[in-house]
């Protein structure tokens, strides 16, 4: 099933300095997500 074009659910993370960024937060705006795996 195609999800292209849909909305994307709302969720938060946590960027280096432990503020939280919502999706919501952009909306309206261009945004670039980035996901890299961590090996611990």
């Amino acid at each position: 099933m195609s999800r292209v074009s849909q909305k994307a659910v709302d969720f938060a993370l946590a960027d280096t300095a432990g503020t939280i960024h919502r999706l919501s937060d952009y909306t309206g705006r261009w945004l670039l997500l980035v996901f890299h795996r961590h090996l611990a």
